[in-house]
Parts: structure tokens; C-alpha cells; sequence
């Protein structure tokens, strides 16, 4: 025929391939040092490196739907929330798979650990301890909560005795060993927190029995309400109003353990709404009594590998005074954008992103009171969410490590996260080929 077999490209097709590559190569120039898995395990290895991954297979939804809908749509719903995590986007099926699949590109024999009940969590743990489950790299998708087994959470007093069997053995890469239990609980500081106090709860022989660490025989109330007389005058010194409190306890997130109360009423609240409802296998609580702020908005920003990466505005409206923050709603990026031109701190895209960048040297004091806590060892994800006030200060409002979800992209808001998830992967299994290669 006189033509060759294989297919050339029409001039149009040549084009959008060339724009395509230089796209691409802008995008790589662009990334710069992020964490990208570019290695592979070194061929000189004997055997491949393991991967261990566990994950929660019990996606069951508890809740209830709509009982006026068509039964069909009934069931959609219920499937639907069955398949989202109760703490954070990276603990599901679709992101489990996604880092099996780029761990196994880069050579690792990857090893599932799907976990569907107690039994087989603590059965997890006996593996870890008696080498079973070979040294190698592992991420636990999961979290820990002060409830039952649920999706992809696990009670905190069986989480943590088995996730320090895992990370003895092997370099856990999630969560983070040395930050997880920490911000989980609630009891990091740091120099942009509202005035706050810390009441560490410790549960006695008796069970329904209650002190607070490092204060004696004295009850909880006692201690409360001293350390309520001290955050007035911290809120009074730092310009703020002394007659709101912020409850908020530790193992939980998305408002539904932070309440605002009066003063007068937080000891008898903790002493009747609190220790109550812990469950009897807890042996200790963290309750922080927080300054209530005048609260415009809330800048969530992402760092990963010690980069800053995406960030976007989204927080709570106010609870009514006695209610839990979660019963207010959320208001998301162009209510925040509204509420801070109200305000008067933006009046464009311009001035807003002059704000968002005024507020960089905080997040990066946050991140470095971070690796401070972590003992020098760099977070490889950490998300700090700074409140702005009325007066144009920001605050402190968490600092989160794995379990924070991911934050949109605010120039595609529509399209993916930044970081993205693959990216995300990408960083996790980069680290897990050094800590490889190194051995």
C-alpha cells in the first residue's frame, strides 16, 4: 500500500497534543519540589518492601432518611451516606484503593487489612505485636472517637493500644504517630489560641468518680469555676467578652461536642451533660474552656510536606447561647466572602486574597509550634483553621493533622481539592520509598 502501518495524527490532533505537553510541562515546572512518587523500590532489593494498609469495610449508614420519599430514593439515600466517612474524606474506599494502586506502581508489595469489627482490629493488633504483620510502611485509615464501632471510626480506648503495636514495628504513615493522639484529644497549645484552660479529666476507681489532673481531691466544679474566674481576666485583658464560654471536648469534631454557655452554667454543665454521657470504658477526657470570639469567618489552609497548599474559607454560623455549635450550620466560601465584605476587610478578589496572605506568617507559626510538639519531625500534612474576628484578628480554632479534610480549590471550586488526592497519595507512598531506600 505504500504507507506506513502505524496511525499519524491529523493537524488538529498535532496541535492539542502540543498543547497538552506544554501544559504539562508548565504544570511540573509549576509544582516545582512537591512530593511527587518518581522513585521506584531499587531493584537491588531482595524483596519487595511492604505496604500494609487497614481500612474499615463496615460502611453502614445509621442514620434516618426522609420517610416521605419514594422508597427507591429512600434507598439511594442510604447508600449514599453509607459510603461517606464520618471524619475525613481520606478514610474511604476510593481513596484506600487509590494509594494501594500508586503504592504497587512503586514497587511495594501492598498488604489489605480490611477491618469490619472489634474483634478483627484487636486481632489486627495481635499481628502487629507478634510479626505477623512484617515490618514494613502502613497507613491506618482510621480515626478515633469516643463511640462504638462505626464506619471508619474505632472507641479510643481500643484505637490507640493497637495503632502503637502497628507504628512499633512499622513507620506508620497514617496517621501521624506523633501528633494524631494529640490533636485527636485536644490538648496541644499554641500561642494564637483564644484564652483558654484545660481541664484534664481523669475517670477514678469508682467509675462515675471524676478529678482533674494535677488538682487533688477537689471536684470537677470546684476546679471549673476556678479556672473560670482566671479566663475572665485572660478574655478581659485580651479584649474580649468575659460572659460567653466555648465548651469544648476533646475525641470529637464538627462542632458536635463544642457548646457556648455562660460562665455560671459551665460546672453544673460538665458535671450533668458531660461526664454522664462518656462511656464507661473511657478513663480520661480533655474539656477546654475557651473565650468566645466575635467570629466573621474561618480560613482553613493545607500544608503538606511542609508547604503551604490550598486554603478556603468555611465556618460555623453562632450557636444560640446554651445550643451546640453544630446546630447553628455551616456557612461556605461565598457566605464567608460575603460576611468579610460586610465586615469591611474585602471588597474584591484583590483585597481578599491580601487578607488570606496577611494571615501566611500565622499559619507558618502554627506549623512550626507543630514540629515543636512532633519533636522536630516535619508533619506531613497538617491543616490550620485561623478565626477572624470583628476587630481583624486572627485566632486559632484547630490545629488538625491526618483527619482534616482536604480544602477545594478556591480558582475551581467545582473541580479538584489542593492538594488533590493523588497528589496526597502520591506524598504518602514518596515517604514510605525513603524510609525503603534508607534501610
Amino acid at each position: 500500500m505504500g504507507r506506513s502501518s502505524k496511525l499519524r495524527l491529523g493537524r488538529t490532533a498535532r496541535a492539542k497534543k502540543g498543547t497538552l505537553l506544554k501544559a504539562s510541562k508548565a504544570r511540573q515546572e509549576k509544582r516545582g519540589s512537591r512530593p511527587r512518587a518518581s522513585r521506584r523500590i531499587p531493584r537491588t532489593l531482595s524483596a519487595r518492601p511492604k505496604f500494609h494498609l487497614v481500612y474499615s469495610t463496615n460502611w453502614v449508614f445509621k442514620g434516618k432518611v426522609d420517610p416521605t420519599l419514594p422508597e427507591m430514593l429512600q434507598e439511594v439515600s442510604r447508600r449514599i451516606n453509607a459510603r461517606q466517612p464520618l471524619c475525613c474524606d481520606l478514610t474511604d474506599l476510593n481513596f484506600c484503593s487509590l494509594l494501594a494502586k500508586v503504592a504497587r506502581a512503586q514497587g511495594f508489595d501492598v498488604v489489605r487489612w480490611p477491618v469490619r469489627s472489634q474483634t478483627q482490629w484487636l486481632e489486627l493488633g495481635e499481628a502487629a505485636r507478634t510479626g505477623q504483620m512484617e515490618p514494613g510502611s502502613a497507613a491506618v485509615l482510621m480515626h478515633s472517637w469516643h463511640g462504638s464501632f462505626e464506619k471508619e471510626c474505632v472507641p479510643a480506648w481500643d484505637f490507640y493500644p493497637v495503632l502503637d503495636q502497628i507504628s512499633a514495628r512499622n513507620q506508620l504513615l497514617y496517621p501521624s504517630a506523633s501528633l494524631d493522639r494529640l490533636h485527636s484529644e485536644k490538648r496541644y497549645t499554641s500561642k494564637l489560641m483564644p484564652p483558654t484552660k484545660f481541664l484534664h479529666l481523669l475517670r477514678g476507681s469508682g467509675g462515675s468518680d471524676w478529678r482533674v489532673k494535677g488538682h487533688g481531691k477537689k471536684s470537677v466544679c470546684q476546679v471549673a469555676r476556678e479556672a473560670l474566674v482566671a479566663l475572665r481576666k485572660e478574655a478581659k485583658a485580651a479584649d474580649l467578652s468575659p460572659d460567653n464560654v466555648m465548651v469544648k471536648q476533646g475525641l470529637s469534631w464538627g462542632g458536635n461536642a463544642v457548646t457556648r454557655l455562660a460562665p455560671s452554667d459551665v460546672p453544673n454543665f460538665i458535671k450533668t451533660q458531660v461526664l454522664p454521657k462518656i462511656p464507661d470504658q473511657a478513663s480520661e477526657l480533655t474539656v477546654l474552656l475557651q473565650a468566645k470570639i466575635d467570629l466573621v469567618s474561618e480560613l482553613r489552609w493545607v500544608i503538606l510536606d511542609g508547604e503551604l497548599r490550598g486554603r478556603g474559607w468555611v465556618t460555623l454560623h453562632e450557636p444560640r447561647l446554651g445550643r451546640k455549635a453544630v446546630t447553628a450550620g455551616y456557612k461556605n466560601e461565598a457566605k464567608c466572602r460575603d460576611a468579610l465584605e460586610k465586615a469591611g476587610f474585602i471588597t474584591d478578589d484583590e483585597s481578599r486574597i491580601a487578607l488570606e496572605e496577611s494571615m501566611r506568617r500565622k499559619v507558618k507559626q502554627v506549623f512550626e509550634e507543630a514540629v515543636a510538639d512532633a519533636g522536630g519531625q516535619v508533619p506531613q500534612y497538617l491543616r490550620v483553621d485561623l478565626l477572624l474576628d470583628k476587630q481583624g484578628r486572627a485566632w486559632l480554632g484547630e490545629r488538625e493533622s491526618w483527619g482534616a479534610d482536604l480544602i477545594r480549590n478556591q480558582k475551581n471550586p467545582c473541580g479538584r481539592s489542593n492538594p488533590n488526592r493523588t497528589e496526597v497519595a502520591s506524598a504518602i507512598v514518596s515517604r514510605a520509598l525513603h524510609h525503603a531506600c534508607k534501610k
